[in-house]
């Protein structure tokens, strides 16, 4: 037995009280007042229409046999049973109670057909929502970013991953994609090319990231095909390279470096020797010569084959790294050392530096070597601040990663020289020899770890040293 809701159950009495009154109010006039009770008899059609509005058929049916019942029983059925001859009175009563079953018939099948058209229509627009649901959910589990654009080149779609790597809305629909694209002008000729000779295409380019610094990506273009078969828009799917280009990146400096150290090792040794015979001879010739000129000219020969000698040791260093004395080593413990033996220099530059440490764990390093790397990011640092200013370090663990950060309030470093940083003699500056991050990368290299730098002219640069927890690979 269906239940009535509260609704249903104030529409019946709502219905059966209207229902009552019309009835008493019928019941207490005399039968020879026809004007009076033909008002009433037309007050019975308002309950029958609205219990077939509320309840359908059965509403109406129902309502209208109680009110017909109601109606006839005071005017029809005395006159019938006192066997009175039918007149035209009461065969009109008889058409009432046809009509008042007739209106309850028709307005509640009416009714009821129309509920069940709604009742249809509701179940399509569920089960397109259900299918918009199921295809926005299929697209937005997709890792790649995924975008549908019009003949015009406006945004129709974005899928969730597309939102969050580029950082955008909802009012991202119907915009162009120049807010997307570093390199629109070239994007949009070969999206119009798609739409016009109903190809594919695929192309590396440029995105804009949330962070404002630019995405590498691999763009794929689809042309997009209505149930016509003609071509609407274009789908657009965007795969993220920026890490396999970076680890590409990372692969490429590795094998250049280690090209580069081969050959500075070769050269470093059939450079030492002559330079150690031209330094004996002079520093013989000074002792034995009293032209004051001539000495001067001998020893800045000595000089120059000193820092020359510099150079060399800088150079096999940075080919032979010698990562050989293995010991587990607290991170923490050797941070502290590296910032006891740089503090004096940061402070005659006038950099103040801060440590800060959330964890301490002991990896398997040379801690030597790994101290030189460090003392030269720090070095690098200070001097990237020629007017003073801080210097943050902090110790970290990620994943499996220890991870070192240096990260000054310098000068910055422009994007076209963020790639050379780590070549060996590349320098910015008037001195040195551009080998100290060189040799820094080739430690941590040694180490199976890798080095991230980010910097903004003006405003800084950070250095992530990575070093894997477990260890150094034994092979």
């Amino acid at each position: 037995m269906k239940r009535f809701n509260k609704k249903e159950i104030m529409d019946i009495i709502f219905i059966s009280t209207s229902i009552v009154i019309i009835t008493m109010l019928h019941y207490s006039i005399i039968p020879d007042r026809w004007d009076i009770h033909d008002f009433h008899r037309r007050l019975f059609y308002i309950p029958i229409i609205i219990s077939s509005f509320k309840f359908r058929l059965k509403g109406g049916l129902f309502t209208s046999i109680i009110v017909s019942i109601l109606y006839g029983t005071p005017l029809i059925f005395p006159e019938i049973l006192s066997l009175e001859k039918i007149n035209m009175s009461i065969l009109n009563h008889f058409l009432e109670i046809i009509m008042f079953v007739f209106i309850g018939t028709v307005t509640g099948f009416l009714v009821e057909a129309d509920f069940k058209k709604k009742k249809i229509l509701e179940i399509q627009i569920r089960k397109l929502t259900d299918l918009e649901n199921f295809t926005q959910n299929i697209l937005d589990s997709i890792t790649n970013v995924l975008i549908a654009v019009d003949k015009d080149l406006k945004i129709q779609l974005i899928n969730k991953e597309g939102r969050k790597l580029l950082d955008l809305d909802e009012t991202c629909i119907g915009k162009g994609l120049d807010i997307l694209f570093v390199e629109y002008d070239k994007i949009e000729k070969i999206l119009k090319d798609v739409l016009t000779f109903d190809k594919k295409m695929n192309i590396v380019t440029k995105c804009n990231s949330k962070d404002k610094t630019n995405i590498y990506v691999k763009l794929f273009a689809y042309p997009l095909h209505n149930i016509l078969n003609k071509i609407e828009g274009v789908v657009i799917v965007l795969e993220d390279i920026s890490e396999i280009r970076k680890l590409e990146n990372q692969v490429r400096r590795a094998e250049k470096l280690s090209a580069i150290g081969q050959l500075a090792s070769g050269i470093a040794h059939e450079i030492r020797n002559p330079l150690g015979i031209i330094k004996t001879i002079s520093q013989t010739v000074i002792k034995d010569i009293e032209d004051t000129e001539i000495k001067e000219g001998l020893e800045i020969i000595v000089h120059e084959v000193d820092r020359a000698n510099m150079v060399i040791k800088g150079l096999l260093d940075f080919a032979k790294p010698n990562v050989n004395q293995i010991k587990i080593q607290s991170i923490d413990k050797l941070i502290k050392e590296v910032i006891m033996l740089t503090k004096k220099y940061a402070q005659q530059h006038g950099v103040k530096i801060i440590y800060t440490s959330k964890v301490d764990i002991e990896i398997l390093i040379d801690s030597e070597k790994i101290k030189q790397a460090f003392i030269n990011v720090i070095f690098n640092s200070v001097q990237a601040m020629p007017e003073g200013g801080c210097l943050n370090i902090s110790l970290n663990i990620k994943d499996d990663w220890v991870k070192v950060s240096f990260e000054d309030n310098g000068t910055g470093i422009q994007r076209n020289e963020l790639e050379k940083i780590f070549e060996p003699f590349y320098t910015t500056k008037d001195t040195g020899t551009g080998l100290g991050l060189a040799i820094t990368h080739r430690i941590i290299d040694e180490h199976d770890g890798y080095i991230e730098v980010s910097s903004k002219p003006g405003t800084g640069t950070i250095f992530d040293v990575f070093l894997p927890i477990k260890g150094i690979n034994s092979n």
